[in-house]
C-alpha cells in the first residue's frame, strides 16, 4: 500500500509541476485509477495466493498426521510380522537337551581356540535347492556360529559339510571316518545329524542312526550333538520315529516340519516359497532352517549350564550294532581282508557328485562289473559280525542284477537298474551277527544279466 501512495504523490506533483489542463488532468486522474485498480488487483491477486498458501499449508498441516499415522501403521505391521516369525522359528526347538557339551564348545569358541562345526546328512545338508553354496543352510548356520561365538569374526571356527545326496543314515555310518574326521585328522566339537527324510529307505531300523549318535558322543573330546528334522514338500519325515532316541540321549532336536507344516496349511507360507522341488528347500527355506538352528544357539547361550554332563550308557534304544563301522572300498588295502575283483574290475566314474562340487564323485574307488567284463564273480574273505553293502542304481537299462552269496548260501538279488535311478546309492545289509568270524562274501551277476553293468560302491563292516 505504501508503495502505491508513493507513485499517486509522484505523479500529481509531476501535473502540478507541468499545469496541465483540465482535460489532461482528467486523462491523467483516469490513467491513475487505471494504475490503482491495476495495483488493487495485483494486491489482491497476491493476498489471494498467500490466502491459498496459507489454506495449503493448513492442509499440509492437517494431513501430516495422517501420513505419521500410516507410517505407524507399517510400523506395527512390520513388528507384528517379524513377532510371528520369531514365533514360527520358535517352533522349531522340540528339546534343547543337555546344554552340558555345547556350553563348552561355546566357551572353547570365545577362547579363539579352534572349533569345528561339522554337519552330516544327505542332499538337503549338502546344499540342494540353494541357489549357491554358501546359501545352504549349513553353511549359513556355521556362518551365525562364527560370528555370534568365535573370536576375530569367527576366524577360529571351521565347517566340515559331509552332506550327500542319497544318503540315509546307513550309508552315514559307512563313510563318517572319511567325510567327517578324514580318518582321525579332523576332530569336530559340534557335530549336526540330519537323516529324518532320507531313511525311508534305511535297512537298519533306527540302528544305523543309533549308532552314528553314539559314535560321536563317544568320542574323547566329548563333541556336542544336535538331531535336525528336515521335512519334504509332501510334510513328511520321521522325527516321530527318532525323537524318542534324541529324549533318550537327552539331544537337542530342531525340528524344520513343526515350523514350515503349520505354515503351509495357514497358507502363510507357500510351496513355491520354501521349496524348490518335491524335496529340496530354496534359499528362503535354507534360512529358515538356518534362523532354526540360530534360536538353538541363542537358547543355549542365554540358559544356564546342565549340572552334569550327558552319560552314555550301555543301554540303547535301536541298538548299536555299527557304532565302530569301518568303510572298505577299492582304495583301502586291509591285510586281514582277502579281495578277488573277478569280472568287477571296471570303476564307474558316472557317480552322484556333489551339487556344490559336481567334479568330486561319491564313492570315486568303487568296483564295477563292465557289461563285455570278464563273467567271473567277486569275492571278499573277512573276519566280521556286520557287513552293509552301498551300490549304485541308475536308470539306464546297461545295468541290471546282481546276486550276493555268504558262506556260498545266497542271500539277496539286487537290481542297479531303476527307472528312477540317478546313479546314487542304495545300502543294504548283508551281514549280521553276534559274533564275529570268518565269512566269503561272493557277488556274481544274475543269469541272464551277464552282459550287464553293476557297481559296488563301498562296504562297511565292524571286526569285532
Amino acid at each position: 500500500m505504501c508503495r502505491r501512495f508513493c507513485i499517486l504523490l509522484i505523479l500529481l506533483t509531476l501535473l502540478s509541476i507541468c499545469g496541465c489542463t483540465r482535460n489532461e488532468a482528467t486523462e491523467a486522474d483516469f490513467e491513475i485509477k487505471e494504475m490503482e485498480n491495476t495495483l488493487k488487483d495485483t494486491s489482491d491477486t497476491t493476498r489471494e495466493q498467500k490466502q491459498e498458501e496459507g489454506s495449503n499449508k493448513t492442509e499440509l498441516s492437517e494431513a501430516a498426521p495422517v501420513e505419521k499415522e500410516t507410517a505407524t501403521e507399517k510400523d506395527h505391521a512390520a513388528d507384528s510380522k517379524e513377532e510371528a516369525y520369531e514365533k514360527m522359528i520358535e517352533r522349531s526347538l522340540l528339546s534343547s537337551g543337555n546344554n552340558f557339551r555345547m556350553k563348552k564348545v561355546m566357551e572353547k569358541a570365545a577362547k579363539g581356540e579352534a572349533v569345528t562345526v561339522a554337519y552330516i546328512g544327505g542332499s538337503i545338508t549338502e546344499g540342494a535347492g540353494a541357489s549357491t553354496y554358501k546359501n545352504c543352510y549349513a553353511y549359513q548356520s556355521w556362518l551365525s556360529f562364527s560370528e555370534k561365538f568365535g573370536k576375530d569374526n569367527g576366524k577360529n571356527i571351521n565347517i566340515v559339510n559331509a552332506g550327500m545326496g542319497g544318503t540315509p543314515s546307513a550309508l552315514g555310518i559307512i563313510r563318517y571316518d572319511r567325510d567327517v574326521t578324514d580318518y582321525g585328522k579332523t576332530i569336530p566339537d559340534i557335530v549336526f545329524i540330519e537323516f529324518a527324510v532320507n531313511d525311508y529307505q534305511e535297512p537298519t531300523n533306527g540302528e544305523a542312526y543309533e549308532s552314528m549318535v553314539r559314535k560321536v558322543l563317544n568320542q574323547p573330546n566329548q563333541p556336542a550333538v544336535v538331531l535336525v528334522f528336515s521335512v519334504f514338500k509332501t510334510k513328511w519325515n520321521m522325527q516321530d520315529f527318532y525323537q524318542p532316541l534324541g529324549a533318550f540321549y537327552d539331544l537337542p532336536m530342531i525340528s524344520i516340519k513343526d515350523v514350515v507344516v503349520p505354515e503351509l496349511e495357514a497358507g502363510r507360507i507357500t510351496e513355491e516359497e520354501f521349496f524348490s522341488d518335491e524335496y529340496h528347500p530354496k534359499d528362503f527355506g535354507h534360512q529358515i532352517m538356518k534362523d532354526c538352528i540360530g534360536y538353538y544357539f541363542d537358547t543355549v547361550a542365554a540358559s544356564k549350564p546342565s549340572d552334569s554332563n550327558a552319560v552314555v550308557t550301555d543301554k540303547t534304544l535301536f541298538g548299536n550294532a555299527y557304532e565302530e563301522l569301518k568303510m572298505l572300498d577299492a582304495g583301502i588295502q586291509e591285510k586281514e581282508i582277502i579281495i578277488e575283483k573277478g569280472g568287477f574290475s571296471g570303476n564307474d566314474k558316472e557317480l552322484v557328485g556333489l551339487y556344490y562340487a559336481p567334479e568330486r564323485r561319491s564313492f570315486p574307488d568303487n568296483w564295477k562289473h563292465e557289461k563285455d567284463g570278464e563273467q567271473k564273480s567277486f569275492s571278499m574273505t573277512l573276519t566280521c559280525k556286520n557287513l552293509l553293502m552301498a551300490y549304485k542304481v541308475s536308470s539306464r537299462d546297461t545295468f541290471g542284477e546282481a546276486e550276493v552269496y555268504v558262506d556260498g548260501e545266497k542271500i539277496g538279488s539286487y537290481n542297479g537298474h531303476q527307472e528312477n535311478g540317478w546313479n546314487n546309492p542304495i545300502t543294504v545289509v548283508l551281514l549280521k551277527e553276534e559274533q564275529a568270524a570268518e565269512h566269503r562274501i561272493e557277488i556274481k551277476m544274475a543269469k541272464g544279466n551277464e552282459e550287464k553293468e553293476f557297481t559296488i560302491m563301498a562296504f562297511g563292516y565292524t571286526g569285532r
